[in-house]
């Protein structure tokens, strides 16, 4: 049996930006679709935060999402089972009031997981546990203790590993606390990567800068083999061009990307305004130029990680008094990192 993993699709990212609803759509409609109709899959489990906005919805991003997604899927007769993520709720302490409730009551082919328990889902008998809030924390881990399952599917917060690439979580669940099981799958983190047991599954689409160069994508499991097959997202969102002068040659197909062109040596400065204008024409999303490059590249590099060391040092003696100074300053340094990028 073979069922198709998916997590944190966050529909309506980026403040329901449209470029990321139609790559998006490309997405689905060309690449897993397709895939699933090849590989005769009829179930899906989705781990959590399939939408983006916890305190509402834009009714360009919902139906989309709609009609890319959770219609062809009941049309084909493919089942879902949907778990509660952290961004699907809209109070921290309780899964009662959610996204997925609202929103897709007209889809019968898709079970909400509220609660943690069991499921048959390829034939095989699965842990299921949302995401862990104060309301539900006890409920979650004696349903942990108590299953005899081989699998567990959640949406959880882990002690050491990256949420986004060049961070890691150090506070979190002791993933020792799964270590019963034979395989544990996760939403919640971006970043795809396997510790022991516990595979953080990754997100489908890149959303930020700081996900450039990592793949994204999905994954289906065959339960009779236990091998998990990773299914790359062709479409990537960023794209960095590095101007060496004149004869530097720019990239097609960059329509609908988010770009950067990173100046090393400038060149002719008429040839470089005509190649600038022609990528502004082309289609992008956004267009970024990144210049005073005179000092050597490798230079640049290491008075760069010295300034980031320094900020990062910075902010973390700011917030020394702080309750909770781990979990904000993961953020605050996940933020910097992505503003480096700009």
């Amino acid at each position: 049996m073979k069922v198709l993993l998916i997590t944190d699709q966050h529909f309506g990212v980026r403040n329901d930006n449209v470029h990321y609803v139609d790559r998006y759509r490309k997405f689905y409609t060309e690449t897993v679709l397709p895939i699933i109709d090849k590989e005769g899959i009829t179930e899906i489990l989705c781990l959590g935060d399939t939408f983006d906005r916890r305190k509402g919805v834009n009714f360009n991003s919902l139906e989309a999402a709609k009609d890319m997604w959770f219609r062809p899927l009941k049309d084909r007769g493919v089942k879902m089972t949907m778990l509660l993520g952290n961004h699907d709720i809209y109070f921290k302490n309780t899964l009662r009031v959610n996204a997925p409730d609202l929103l897709l009551g007209e889809f019968d082919n898709i079970e909400i997981i509220y609660c943690p328990g069991e499921r048959l889902i390829g034939g095989k008998k699965m842990m299921l546990v949302p995401w862990i809030c104060e309301e539900n924390r006890d409920a979650c881990f004696e349903a942990i203790a108590e299953t005899d399952a081989e699998y567990c599917m959640g949406h959880f917060e882990l002690n050491g590993f990256e949420p986004v690439p060049g961070v890691v979580m150090e506070k979190g669940e002791d993933p020792n606390k799964l270590s019963k099981f034979k395989m544990v799958c996760s939403g919640h983190f971006h970043c795809k990567s396997t510790k022991s047991n516990v595979t953080y599954l990754g997100n489908p689409c890149q959303l930020y800068w700081n996900d450039y160069g990592h793949d994204r994508g999905f994954h289906i499991l065959n339960t009779n083999t236990q091998r998990l097959k990773f299914y790359k997202n062709p479409f990537e969102t960023f794209h960095k061009i590095y101007y060496t002068g004149n004869k530097t040659k720019i990239p097609t197909g960059l329509e609908g990307k988010y770009v950067k062109v990173v100046v090393e040596t400038k060149g002719d400065q008429l040839i470089f305004d005509h190649k600038m204008r022609e990528l502004q024409d082309s289609g992008l999303a956004d267009l970024k130029i990144i210049e005073d490059m005179s000092y050597d590249t490798d230079v640049w590099d290491n008075v760069g990680d010295i300034e980031l060391e320094d900020t990062l040092t910075l902010l973390e003696q700011s917030l020394e008094d702080m309750p909770n100074k781990d979990n904000i300053f993961n953020i605050l340094k996940s933020l910097y990192m992505e503003a480096s990028e700009i």
